[in-house]
């Protein structure tokens, strides 16, 4: 089990090998373009070769997190194409730098309901992302936290949308605890994770679940909204994150802080210590 975090990329995709190791992350997330903005990413030939050279001296796993503004269930004539083309430019550098996967939100339907039309249309822009995709990307749909009409904030929904976009096994799963939490998944004991992952098993397949966003969460059991804790500050805490890591199904599973930090500047080395204490503590192996 690797306990990574979120980097930042200011100065280059580069930066995120080093700001990694200062925090001691045994695996990276980031942005390769601003995550609130369109502008597809501009990497260079050389920056591709570097990375990769940087990636596989730091032996760690990597992924890619999609920008903030993609909406699959968008009735914008201009949304939607937009947010295929940012998946797809995503992948497309995901294959040539060697990254485990994109990870994005699906997007909100904006009250329409999750209706037939609305799973229609987000199962078919899946299969265009990945039509137009490197045979070896994968897509990682991330639960949410169920505020206002965001898609994916249950198991059900997103097993619903693997399914209708034909089940192919570049879809995978992000499981984000904070997020999960908020929709009343209680991770927080033994008996309620194995309750919990028995439902993923049973909607999506625990073969699908390539990571964890590790979050604790500043509201309660139910609360819907997104609103992350440092780990062991929030209503999940540290027994909660010993349960879920004791689970058979995260053995092999990259955590990934996005936590505020400390100092109120992101992932940093005293929460990623923290999983890591209670990786040792209930006698799982580090990376």
């Amino acid at each position: 089990m690797r306990i990574g975090a979120h980097v930042s990329t200011a100065g280059g995709p580069l930066k995120a090998f080093e700001r990694a190791a200062a925090v001691g992350a045994e695996a990276i997330q980031l942005f390769i373009s601003a995550p609130q903005q369109w502008k597809a990413p501009a990497i260079s030939a050389e920056v591709v070769a570097a990375f990769n050279d940087a990636r596989q001296q730091a032996a760690v796993p990597v992924f890619f997190h999609g920008v903030y503004l993609i909406n699959l269930a968008s009735q914008d004539e201009a949304l939607a194409p937009r947010s295929v083309d940012s998946l797809a430019s995503y992948l497309d550098f995901g294959a040539r730098m060697g990254v485990e996967g994109t990870i994005f939100h699906v997007g909100s339907h904006l009250g329409r309901g999750m209706d037939e039309a609305c799973v229609a249309q987000v199962s078919r822009l899946l299969k265009q992302v990945l039509d137009r995709s490197p045979a070896e990307s994968k897509l990682i749909l991330e639960c949410n936290a169920g505020q206002g009409g965001c898609i994916g904030g249950t198991f059900t929904e997103l097993g619903l949308l693997i399914r209708e976009a034909g089940g192919d096994p570049r879809l995978a799963v992000c499981i984000d605890t904070c997020h999960a939490f908020a929709m009343g998944y209680d991770i927080r004991t033994n008996e309620g994770c194995a309750a919990v992952m028995a439902e993923f098993e049973r909607d999506i397949g625990l073969e699908r679940l390539v990571a964890v966003h590790a979050n604790d969460s500043k509201q309660p059991l139910g609360g819907l909204r997104d609103r992350h804790e440092n780990i062991g500050d929030g209503h999940i805490g540290l027994d909660g994150f010993a349960a879920v890591m004791r689970h058979k199904a995260f053995a092999a599973v990259p955590f990934l802080l996005e936590v505020p930090g400390l100092s109120g500047a992101g992932p940093d080395i005293e929460n990623v210590m923290r999983l890591k204490a209670i990786r040792a503590g209930i006698g799982l192996p580090p990376a």
